[in-house]
Protein backbone atom coordinates (compact mmCIF):
# COMPACT_ATOMS: atom_id res chain seq x y z
CA UNK A 1 0.00 0.00 0.00
CA UNK A 2 2.60 2.46 0.88
CA UNK A 3 4.57 1.49 -1.85
CA UNK A 4 2.05 3.53 -4.68
CA UNK A 5 2.26 6.69 -1.99
CA UNK A 6 -1.07 7.89 -3.93
CA UNK A 7 -2.98 5.36 -2.26
CA UNK A 8 -2.06 6.55 1.16
CA UNK A 9 -5.05 7.73 2.59
CA UNK A 10 -3.77 11.34 4.67
CA UNK A 11 -5.94 12.98 7.15
CA UNK A 12 -6.09 16.73 5.42
CA UNK A 13 -8.56 18.43 8.81
CA UNK A 14 -5.83 19.84 10.73
CA UNK A 15 -6.17 21.45 14.56
CA UNK A 16 -4.08 24.06 15.97
CA UNK A 17 -1.54 24.63 18.56
CA UNK A 18 -3.95 25.09 21.81
CA UNK A 19 -6.46 22.61 20.56
CA UNK A 20 -4.10 20.07 20.39
CA UNK A 21 -2.68 20.92 24.01
CA UNK A 22 -6.30 20.47 25.23
CA UNK A 23 -6.10 16.93 23.56
CA UNK A 24 -2.81 16.01 25.17
CA UNK A 25 -3.88 17.58 28.54
CA UNK A 26 -7.09 15.72 28.86
CA UNK A 27 -5.70 12.67 28.10
CA UNK A 28 -2.62 12.75 30.41
CA UNK A 29 -5.04 13.82 33.38
CA UNK A 30 -7.09 10.70 33.52
CA UNK A 31 -9.59 9.85 36.33
CA UNK A 32 -6.45 7.86 36.91
CA UNK A 33 -5.09 10.80 38.90
CA UNK A 34 -8.47 10.93 40.96
CA UNK A 35 -8.99 7.47 41.07
CA UNK A 36 -6.08 5.86 42.05
CA UNK A 37 -5.18 7.41 45.29
CA UNK A 38 -7.92 5.38 47.34
CA UNK A 39 -7.48 1.90 45.45
CA UNK A 40 -3.60 2.15 46.20
CA UNK A 41 -3.99 3.22 50.06
CA UNK A 42 -6.26 0.21 50.02
CA UNK A 43 -3.54 -1.44 49.13
CA UNK A 44 -1.35 -0.01 51.88
CA UNK A 45 1.21 2.28 50.05
CA UNK A 46 0.34 4.82 52.79
CA UNK A 47 1.94 8.18 52.56
CA UNK A 48 4.82 7.05 50.19
CA UNK A 49 2.13 7.56 47.65
CA UNK A 50 3.47 11.16 47.27
CA UNK A 51 7.05 10.16 46.25
CA UNK A 52 5.98 7.54 44.06
CA UNK A 53 3.98 10.17 41.95
CA UNK A 54 7.33 12.59 41.69
CA UNK A 55 9.60 9.12 41.13
CA UNK A 56 6.99 8.43 38.42
CA UNK A 57 7.23 11.78 36.67
CA UNK A 58 11.05 11.30 36.24
CA UNK A 59 10.70 8.38 33.38
CA UNK A 60 8.21 11.00 31.69
CA UNK A 61 10.43 13.65 31.66
CA UNK A 62 12.92 12.18 29.92
CA UNK A 63 9.87 10.68 27.41
CA UNK A 64 9.16 14.15 27.28
CA UNK A 65 12.65 15.00 26.01
CA UNK A 66 12.91 11.70 23.65
CA UNK A 67 9.74 12.43 21.85
CA UNK A 68 9.85 16.03 21.77
CA UNK A 69 13.36 15.42 19.70
CA UNK A 70 11.26 12.39 17.05
CA UNK A 71 7.98 14.89 16.98
CA UNK A 72 10.53 17.75 16.17
CA UNK A 73 12.34 15.50 13.10
CA UNK A 74 9.87 13.63 11.78
CA UNK A 75 5.94 14.65 12.62
CA UNK A 76 3.87 12.09 11.32
CA UNK A 77 0.32 10.28 12.34
CA UNK A 78 1.17 7.32 14.31
CA UNK A 79 4.22 8.16 15.79
CA UNK A 80 4.45 5.50 18.50
CA UNK A 81 4.44 2.86 15.53
CA UNK A 82 6.64 4.25 13.40
CA UNK A 83 10.06 5.37 15.49
CA UNK A 84 10.32 2.17 16.42
CA UNK A 85 9.74 0.67 12.94
CA UNK A 86 12.02 2.89 11.34
CA UNK A 87 14.84 3.60 13.80
CA UNK A 88 14.72 -0.20 15.63
CA UNK A 89 13.83 -2.23 13.12
CA UNK A 90 10.45 -3.75 11.79
CA UNK A 91 8.87 -6.35 14.00
CA UNK A 92 9.76 -3.98 16.88
CA UNK A 93 7.64 -1.46 15.06
CA UNK A 94 4.62 -4.01 14.42
CA UNK A 95 4.75 -4.88 18.27
CA UNK A 96 3.53 -1.55 19.20
CA UNK A 97 -0.20 -2.11 17.63
CA UNK A 98 0.33 -5.77 18.91
CA UNK A 99 0.09 -4.68 22.55
CA UNK A 100 -2.00 -2.03 21.99
CA UNK A 101 -4.88 -3.90 19.90
CA UNK A 102 -6.09 -5.85 23.37
CA UNK A 103 -4.28 -3.49 26.09
CA UNK A 104 -6.68 -0.83 24.96
CA UNK A 105 -9.79 -2.59 24.71
CA UNK A 106 -9.28 -3.32 28.66
CA UNK A 107 -7.64 0.14 29.27
CA UNK A 108 -10.73 1.34 27.98
CA UNK A 109 -13.20 0.20 30.18
CA UNK A 110 -10.62 0.79 33.37
CA UNK A 111 -10.57 4.37 32.46
CA UNK A 112 -14.85 4.38 31.60
CA UNK A 113 -14.71 2.50 35.36
CA UNK A 114 -12.73 5.69 36.59
CA UNK A 115 -15.69 7.88 34.92
CA UNK A 116 -18.78 5.98 36.46
CA UNK A 117 -17.30 5.46 39.64
CA UNK A 118 -17.19 9.35 40.10
CA UNK A 119 -20.81 9.87 38.47
CA UNK A 120 -22.09 7.60 41.13
CA UNK A 121 -21.03 10.42 43.41
CA UNK A 122 -24.26 12.72 42.36
CA UNK A 123 -26.39 9.83 41.32
CA UNK A 124 -26.93 5.84 41.83
CA UNK A 125 -26.43 3.85 38.36
CA UNK A 126 -25.28 0.77 37.69
CA UNK A 127 -21.40 0.43 36.65
CA UNK A 128 -22.58 -1.95 33.71
CA UNK A 129 -24.32 1.23 32.04
CA UNK A 130 -22.24 4.07 33.08
CA UNK A 131 -19.06 2.30 31.59
CA UNK A 132 -21.12 1.15 28.17
CA UNK A 133 -22.57 4.51 27.63
CA UNK A 134 -19.66 6.29 28.02
CA UNK A 135 -17.50 3.98 25.82
CA UNK A 136 -20.25 4.13 22.98
CA UNK A 137 -20.70 8.12 23.18
CA UNK A 138 -16.74 8.71 22.62
CA UNK A 139 -16.79 5.73 20.01
CA UNK A 140 -19.65 7.81 17.86
CA UNK A 141 -17.64 10.47 18.17
CA UNK A 142 -14.19 9.70 17.10
CA UNK A 143 -15.98 8.49 13.99
CA UNK A 144 -16.77 12.30 13.26
CA UNK A 145 -13.17 12.87 13.21
CA UNK A 146 -10.77 15.68 14.68
CA UNK A 147 -12.27 19.00 14.43
CA UNK A 148 -15.31 17.80 16.41
CA UNK A 149 -13.27 15.57 18.90
CA UNK A 150 -10.78 18.64 19.94
CA UNK A 151 -14.05 21.26 19.97
CA UNK A 152 -15.75 18.80 23.13
CA UNK A 153 -11.63 18.28 24.62
CA UNK A 154 -11.29 21.77 24.74
CA UNK A 155 -14.46 22.41 26.76
CA UNK A 156 -13.99 19.48 28.85
CA UNK A 157 -10.20 20.14 30.05
CA UNK A 158 -11.21 23.27 30.86
CA UNK A 159 -13.40 21.60 33.90
CA UNK A 160 -10.59 19.56 34.89
CA UNK A 161 -8.04 22.42 34.76
CA UNK A 162 -10.56 24.25 36.98
CA UNK A 163 -11.83 21.20 39.19
CA UNK A 164 -7.99 20.24 40.13
CA UNK A 165 -6.93 23.72 40.52
CA UNK A 166 -10.07 24.63 43.05
CA UNK A 167 -8.34 21.52 45.05
CA UNK A 168 -4.80 22.13 45.27
CA UNK A 169 -4.85 25.65 46.01
CA UNK A 170 -7.36 25.90 49.69
CA UNK A 171 -6.31 22.33 49.98
CA UNK A 172 -2.78 23.24 50.51
CA UNK A 173 -3.56 25.47 53.90
CA UNK A 174 -5.08 22.39 55.80
CA UNK A 175 -2.65 19.75 55.08
CA UNK A 176 -1.36 18.14 58.31
CA UNK A 177 2.05 17.48 58.15
CA UNK A 178 1.59 14.55 60.57
CA UNK A 179 -0.48 12.63 57.89
CA UNK A 180 2.70 12.00 55.78
CA UNK A 181 3.97 9.55 58.46
CA UNK A 182 4.85 7.15 58.69
CA UNK A 183 5.79 7.41 55.12
CA UNK A 184 6.20 2.97 54.44
CA UNK A 185 3.37 1.82 56.52
CA UNK A 186 3.21 -1.58 54.78
CA UNK A 187 7.09 -2.08 53.34
CA UNK A 188 8.35 -1.13 49.71
CA UNK A 189 6.23 -3.40 47.82
CA UNK A 190 3.04 -1.16 47.57
CA UNK A 191 5.12 1.66 46.58
CA UNK A 192 7.48 0.06 43.86
CA UNK A 193 3.57 -0.94 42.25
CA UNK A 194 2.02 2.56 43.57
CA UNK A 195 5.07 3.99 41.19
CA UNK A 196 4.33 2.15 38.06
CA UNK A 197 0.81 2.66 38.13
CA UNK A 198 0.84 6.82 38.31
CA UNK A 199 3.34 6.31 35.68
CA UNK A 200 0.00 5.30 33.62
CA UNK A 201 -1.57 9.04 34.21
CA UNK A 202 1.49 10.71 33.16
CA UNK A 203 2.38 8.82 29.75
CA UNK A 204 -0.81 10.52 27.84
CA UNK A 205 1.96 12.87 26.49
CA UNK A 206 2.69 10.69 23.69
CA UNK A 207 -0.73 11.74 22.22
CA UNK A 208 1.01 14.93 20.70
CA UNK A 209 3.67 12.50 18.30
CA UNK A 210 0.81 10.19 17.41
CA UNK A 211 -1.61 13.02 15.85
CA UNK A 212 1.27 14.98 14.01
CA UNK A 213 -0.56 14.55 10.73
CA UNK A 214 -3.59 16.57 11.86
CA UNK A 215 -1.45 19.14 13.46
CA UNK A 216 -1.29 22.42 11.59
CA UNK A 217 2.81 23.16 11.20
CA UNK A 218 3.81 19.36 12.98
CA UNK A 219 7.36 20.27 12.77
CA UNK A 220 6.97 23.44 14.96
CA UNK A 221 3.88 22.89 17.04
CA UNK A 222 4.41 18.99 17.97
CA UNK A 223 7.06 20.34 20.73
CA UNK A 224 5.16 22.96 21.86
CA UNK A 225 2.16 20.92 22.33
CA UNK A 226 4.58 18.39 24.88
CA UNK A 227 6.22 21.57 26.62
CA UNK A 228 3.33 23.32 27.80
CA UNK A 229 0.69 19.91 28.02
CA UNK A 230 3.98 18.51 30.16
CA UNK A 231 4.33 21.53 32.34
CA UNK A 232 0.43 21.97 32.92
CA UNK A 233 -0.26 18.23 33.37
CA UNK A 234 2.71 17.06 35.48
CA UNK A 235 2.03 20.46 38.11
CA UNK A 236 -1.93 19.64 38.55
CA UNK A 237 -1.36 15.68 39.02
CA UNK A 238 1.51 16.20 41.48
CA UNK A 239 -0.08 18.68 43.60
CA UNK A 240 -4.03 16.64 43.94
CA UNK A 241 -2.26 13.33 44.87
CA UNK A 242 -0.02 15.59 47.39
CA UNK A 243 -2.69 17.65 48.58
CA UNK A 244 -5.15 14.49 49.01
CA UNK A 245 -2.92 12.58 51.42
CA UNK A 246 -1.94 15.94 53.40
CA UNK A 247 -5.57 16.50 53.92
CA UNK A 248 -7.12 13.37 55.03
CA UNK A 249 -5.49 10.22 57.05
CA UNK A 250 -4.34 7.46 54.17
CA UNK A 251 -6.19 4.53 56.48
CA UNK A 252 -9.46 7.32 55.90
CA UNK A 253 -8.79 7.47 52.33
CA UNK A 254 -8.12 4.01 51.84
CA UNK A 255 -10.93 2.05 49.17
CA UNK A 256 -12.87 5.02 49.59
CA UNK A 257 -15.13 5.29 46.29
CA UNK A 258 -14.54 9.01 44.71
CA UNK A 259 -11.71 9.66 47.23
CA UNK A 260 -10.65 12.84 46.03
CA UNK A 261 -13.72 13.95 46.24
CA UNK A 262 -14.52 12.86 49.70
CA UNK A 263 -10.80 14.57 50.72
CA UNK A 264 -12.37 17.60 48.69
CA UNK A 265 -15.70 17.66 51.43
CA UNK A 266 -13.37 17.98 54.33
CA UNK A 267 -12.06 21.40 53.07
CA UNK A 268 -14.68 22.74 50.68
CA UNK A 269 -18.75 23.27 50.90
CA UNK A 270 -20.47 20.74 48.75
CA UNK A 271 -21.33 22.68 45.32
CA UNK A 272 -16.95 23.07 45.08
CA UNK A 273 -16.33 19.21 46.04
CA UNK A 274 -19.18 18.53 43.64
CA UNK A 275 -17.39 20.67 40.89
CA UNK A 276 -14.12 18.51 41.90
CA UNK A 277 -16.23 15.31 41.81
CA UNK A 278 -16.97 16.54 37.95
CA UNK A 279 -13.88 17.19 36.86
CA UNK A 280 -12.89 13.37 37.63
CA UNK A 281 -15.92 12.51 36.03
CA UNK A 282 -14.87 14.58 33.07
CA UNK A 283 -11.56 13.30 33.55
CA UNK A 284 -12.55 9.40 32.49
CA UNK A 285 -14.67 11.51 29.39
CA UNK A 286 -11.86 12.92 28.34
CA UNK A 287 -9.31 9.92 28.46
CA UNK A 288 -11.47 7.82 26.56
CA UNK A 289 -11.63 10.01 23.91
CA UNK A 290 -8.29 10.61 23.39
CA UNK A 291 -7.28 6.66 24.11
CA UNK A 292 -9.46 6.14 20.87
CA UNK A 293 -7.70 8.82 18.97
CA UNK A 294 -3.95 7.90 19.93
CA UNK A 295 -4.50 4.81 19.07
CA UNK A 296 -6.60 4.52 16.11
CA UNK A 297 -3.79 6.38 14.70
CA UNK A 298 -1.05 3.78 15.28
CA UNK A 299 -2.95 1.56 14.32
CA UNK A 300 -4.22 3.32 10.91
CA UNK A 301 -0.27 4.13 10.21
CA UNK A 302 0.75 0.28 10.66
CA UNK A 303 -2.03 -0.35 8.26
CA UNK A 304 -0.43 2.24 5.63
CA UNK A 305 2.60 -0.02 5.92
CA UNK A 306 0.29 -3.46 5.58
CA UNK A 307 1.97 -4.88 8.51
CA UNK A 308 -1.79 -4.76 9.76
CA UNK A 309 -4.61 -5.44 7.09
CA UNK A 310 -4.59 -2.24 4.94
CA UNK A 311 -8.55 -1.84 5.16
CA UNK A 312 -7.53 -0.31 8.45
CA UNK A 313 -6.12 2.88 7.35
CA UNK A 314 -9.58 3.50 5.18
CA UNK A 315 -10.63 7.19 6.19
CA UNK A 316 -13.79 8.16 6.40
CA UNK A 317 -15.01 10.40 2.95
CA UNK A 318 -16.37 13.20 4.55
CA UNK A 319 -15.24 12.97 8.21
CA UNK A 320 -11.23 11.57 7.73
CA UNK A 321 -11.54 9.65 10.93
CA UNK A 322 -10.04 6.42 10.69
CA UNK A 323 -13.07 4.32 10.66
CA UNK A 324 -12.34 0.63 10.69
CA UNK A 325 -9.50 1.53 13.16
CA UNK A 326 -11.55 3.24 15.80
CA UNK A 327 -14.06 0.45 15.48
CA UNK A 328 -11.79 -2.01 16.24
CA UNK A 329 -10.63 -0.77 19.75
CA UNK A 330 -14.02 0.23 20.57
CA UNK A 331 -16.60 -1.88 19.98
CA UNK A 332 -14.89 -4.98 21.06
CA UNK A 333 -14.33 -2.78 24.87
CA UNK A 334 -17.93 -2.56 24.89
CA UNK A 335 -18.17 -6.89 24.75
CA UNK A 336 -15.76 -6.21 27.78
CA UNK A 337 -17.68 -4.27 30.15
CA UNK A 338 -19.87 -7.27 31.82
CA UNK A 339 -16.30 -9.20 32.66
CA UNK A 340 -13.94 -6.36 33.57
CA UNK A 341 -11.03 -7.61 35.70
CA UNK A 342 -10.55 -5.90 39.16
CA UNK A 343 -9.31 -1.91 38.20
CA UNK A 344 -6.37 -2.66 40.92
CA UNK A 345 -5.03 -5.35 38.59
CA UNK A 346 -5.71 -3.60 35.33
CA UNK A 347 -3.81 -0.82 36.26
CA UNK A 348 -0.07 -2.10 36.71
CA UNK A 349 -0.71 -4.41 33.44
CA UNK A 350 -1.40 -1.30 31.35
CA UNK A 351 1.95 0.47 33.35
CA UNK A 352 3.76 -2.76 31.75
CA UNK A 353 2.35 -2.45 28.19
CA UNK A 354 3.27 1.70 28.44
CA UNK A 355 6.99 0.97 29.20
CA UNK A 356 7.50 -0.92 27.18
CA UNK A 357 6.58 1.31 24.72
CA UNK A 358 7.92 3.93 25.87
CA UNK A 359 11.10 1.79 26.18
CA UNK A 360 11.38 1.54 22.56
CA UNK A 361 10.98 5.17 21.63
CA UNK A 362 14.17 5.90 24.18
CA UNK A 363 16.47 3.58 21.69
CA UNK A 364 14.72 5.23 18.96
CA UNK A 365 15.68 8.35 20.00
CA UNK A 366 19.55 7.34 20.38
CA UNK A 367 19.26 5.72 16.78
CA UNK A 368 17.63 9.07 15.11
CA UNK A 369 20.76 11.26 15.01
CA UNK A 370 22.97 8.49 13.06
CA UNK A 371 20.17 6.96 10.67
CA UNK A 372 18.04 10.21 9.94
CA UNK A 373 21.06 12.97 10.01
CA UNK A 374 19.45 15.31 7.55
CA UNK A 375 15.50 14.82 9.50
CA UNK A 376 17.72 15.84 13.05
CA UNK A 377 20.02 18.54 11.90
CA UNK A 378 17.09 20.05 10.11
CA UNK A 379 14.42 19.74 13.07
CA UNK A 380 12.78 22.75 14.34
CA UNK A 381 14.04 21.58 17.73
CA UNK A 382 17.58 20.14 17.68
CA UNK A 383 18.73 18.97 21.22
CA UNK A 384 22.67 18.76 21.72
CA UNK A 385 23.40 15.52 20.49
CA UNK A 386 24.88 14.28 24.01
CA UNK A 387 21.86 15.60 25.42
CA UNK A 388 19.67 13.41 23.12
CA UNK A 389 21.42 10.43 24.22
CA UNK A 390 21.34 11.51 28.05
CA UNK A 391 17.88 11.40 27.51
CA UNK A 392 17.71 8.38 25.57
CA UNK A 393 19.86 6.58 28.29
CA UNK A 394 17.48 8.02 31.06
CA UNK A 395 14.40 7.21 29.53
CA UNK A 396 15.36 3.51 28.41
CA UNK A 397 16.84 2.51 31.83
CA UNK A 398 14.81 4.04 34.67
CA UNK A 399 11.51 2.11 32.19
CA UNK A 400 13.72 -1.02 32.21
CA UNK A 401 13.78 -1.08 35.99
CA UNK A 402 10.57 -0.19 36.21
CA UNK A 403 9.61 -2.52 34.13
CA UNK A 404 11.64 -5.12 36.60
CA UNK A 405 10.31 -3.90 39.76
CA UNK A 406 7.08 -4.22 38.85
CA UNK A 407 7.07 -7.47 37.01
CA UNK A 408 9.12 -8.88 40.60
CA UNK A 409 5.43 -7.53 42.31
CA UNK A 410 3.27 -9.40 39.67
CA UNK A 411 5.22 -11.81 37.71
CA UNK A 412 2.30 -14.04 35.71
CA UNK A 413 1.12 -10.16 34.12
CA UNK A 414 5.10 -9.77 32.98
CA UNK A 415 5.19 -12.88 31.61
CA UNK A 416 1.93 -12.62 29.88
CA UNK A 417 3.32 -9.33 28.01
CA UNK A 418 6.54 -11.06 27.24
CA UNK A 419 4.82 -14.16 25.82
CA UNK A 420 2.37 -12.23 23.62
CA UNK A 421 5.16 -10.05 22.37
CA UNK A 422 6.76 -13.46 21.48
CA UNK A 423 3.53 -15.10 19.49
CA UNK A 424 3.69 -11.55 17.40
CA UNK A 425 6.94 -12.75 15.69
CA UNK A 426 5.45 -15.63 13.87
CA UNK A 427 2.05 -13.60 13.16
CA UNK A 428 5.10 -10.84 11.55
CA UNK A 429 7.35 -13.30 9.63
CA UNK A 430 3.60 -14.73 8.23
CA UNK A 431 3.01 -11.64 6.96
CA UNK A 432 5.99 -10.88 5.66
CA UNK A 433 6.50 -14.07 3.94
CA UNK A 434 2.76 -13.95 2.49
CA UNK A 435 3.72 -10.70 0.57
CA UNK A 436 7.31 -12.12 -0.49
CA UNK A 437 4.80 -15.13 -2.78
CA UNK A 438 3.30 -11.74 -4.44
CA UNK A 439 6.86 -10.22 -5.13
CA UNK A 440 7.00 -7.22 -2.45
CA UNK A 441 9.62 -6.84 0.05
CA UNK A 442 7.59 -5.69 2.72
CA UNK A 443 10.76 -5.30 4.89
CA UNK A 444 12.22 -2.87 2.19
CA UNK A 445 9.30 -0.74 2.79
CA UNK A 446 9.18 -0.32 6.20
CA UNK A 447 12.31 0.95 5.89
CA UNK A 448 11.11 4.46 4.05
CA UNK A 449 9.19 6.65 5.22
CA UNK A 450 6.05 7.47 2.83
CA UNK A 451 6.37 10.73 0.58
CA UNK A 452 4.25 13.31 2.15
CA UNK A 453 6.60 12.10 5.49
CA UNK A 454 9.50 12.53 3.95
CA UNK A 455 8.85 16.45 3.24
CA UNK A 456 8.29 18.32 5.64
CA UNK A 457 4.47 18.15 7.25
CA UNK A 458 3.54 21.12 7.34
CA UNK A 459 5.09 22.89 4.52
CA UNK A 460 2.71 24.84 1.44
CA UNK A 461 3.24 22.12 -1.05
CA UNK A 462 2.31 19.22 1.08
CA UNK A 463 -0.92 21.02 2.47
CA UNK A 464 -1.90 21.59 -1.17
CA UNK A 465 -1.27 18.39 -1.83
CA UNK A 466 -3.95 17.23 0.66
Amino acid sequence: MSGDDESVPIIGTQIGLWGAVALVVGNAISVTMFLLPAHLMADGVGPSIVPAVVLAALPMVFGVIVMLQLGAAIPVAGGGYLYPSRLIGPFWGFTIPWLVVPTIWFGLVYTAHGFAEYVRFFVDLPMWLLIGGVLLAFVLLNLRGIKLITTVQFALVAIIVGGMVLFIVPGAFHVDAGNYTPMFPEGYGPFIVATISLFIGMYGFNLAIDIGEELEHPERNVPRVLIYSAVIGMTLMIGVVAVAVGVMHWTDLAGVEAGIAVVALEFLPGWASGFVALAAVVGGITTVNTLIVTYSREIMRAARDDVFPSSLATLHPVHESPTRAVLLLGVPALFIVPFMPSPALLAPGLGLVLLYAFFLLSVAAWRLPSLYPERYQNASIKLPRVALMLAAIGGGVSTLVFWLLLSSQLPAMGLLILGWIALGYPVFRYRVATFERNGIDLRDRLGTLDDHERADVGSPETLARK
